[in-house]
């Protein structure tokens, strides 16, 4: 008797541990998923090119020609530049100084630089993810805090130049150069997910991956993820970016500058623009 109630102890003993071993791996194959950068789970990204077709720079002309009719500062506060040790050869190098008075009427545009890029093929994207890096220079003041290049959606089939942007999802920093996530959702809603951690690095090449994930329409299963450096930093699950399926992934959003108009003009660094989708 003793000896059944004891087999039957230790065959539960068994499955018991099974079940603790399959659990551990699922739960470790999700998390590790999860941590991991964007970059391994999506197909060969798109590259916003810094060179023209015989390998040069780009020019200012060329530049502005990529960027499009509805660019804002590329002239006056953008430059394609040779670098050394960079993740490139050549960087977009951005002054972020305030623009022409005439150029826009408010504040919180009127420096750096904004343009919107459609890669062919994006238009019915659910899911995005973005590579860049980022340059600031030692001296570099985080100010009032300041936004970087991004993901943006629409009507499904638009272009984004035909004004048809209804979501924008931007890498940002804070006042104290801390890492956020800004979404400006359908209806003019904006959403911030902040870090408390460390402010951005100065005087050293930053790597930034920016996963976009829409939700199923009527469900709150959209997520927005930032990687700094390869370390996952900010992470929000369960959100709604959108409320139909007219509504899809149609680019990037080439933008950088202060929130406000500078006091002092700065200066920052972009390698060329990757993304890819699903």
């Amino acid at each position: 008797m003793h000896g059944k109630n004891l087999n039957l102890l230790i065959n539960a003993g068994g499955a018991f541990l099974v079940l603790f071993v399959v659990g551990y791996v699922v739960w470790s194959a999700f998390n590790t998923e999860q941590s991991q950068s964007c970059t391994a789970r999506y197909p060969a990204a798109r590259r916003f090119s810094l060179q023209s077709a015989s390998g040069k720079p780009l020019t200012a002309a060329e530049l502005q020609a990529r960027a499009g009719l509805r660019d804002l500062g590329v002239v006056n506060n953008a430059a394609v530049v040779v670098v050394d040790g960079g993740p490139s050869p050549e960087a977009l190098e951005v002054k972020l100084r305030k623009l022409p008075g005439d150029a826009d009427k408010t504040d919180t545009v009127r420096n750096g630089i904004e343009f919107h890029w459609s890669p062919p093929g994006i238009e019915a994207a659910t899911s995005a993810c973005m590579s860049y890096s980022v340059w600031l220079p030692a001296d570099f003041h985080y100010g009032g805090g300041g936004f970087l290049p991004g993901v943006i959606g629409g009507e499904r089939g638009t272009s984004p130049r035909e004004g048809n942007v209804r979501l924008t999802v931007t890498p940002e920093w804070s006042g104290e150069g801390q890492p956020m996530l800004m979404a400006t959702v359908p209806g003019g809603e904006d959403r911030r997910v902040q870090s408390s951690g460390r402010p951005l690095p100065l005087d050293r090449w930053i790597r930034m991956d920016l996963e976009v994930v829409l939700n199923k329409p009527g469900e709150p299963d959209g997520a927005v993820r930032l990687w700094v450096d390869g370390s996952l930093t900010l992470d929000a699950d369960g959100i709604v970016l959108r409320s139909d399926d007219k509504t899809s992934l149609m680019g990037v959003l080439a933008a950088a500058g202060y929130r406000r108009s500078p006091e002092m003009p700065g200066l920052l660094r972009l390698s060329p623009l990757d993304i890819a989708w699903k």
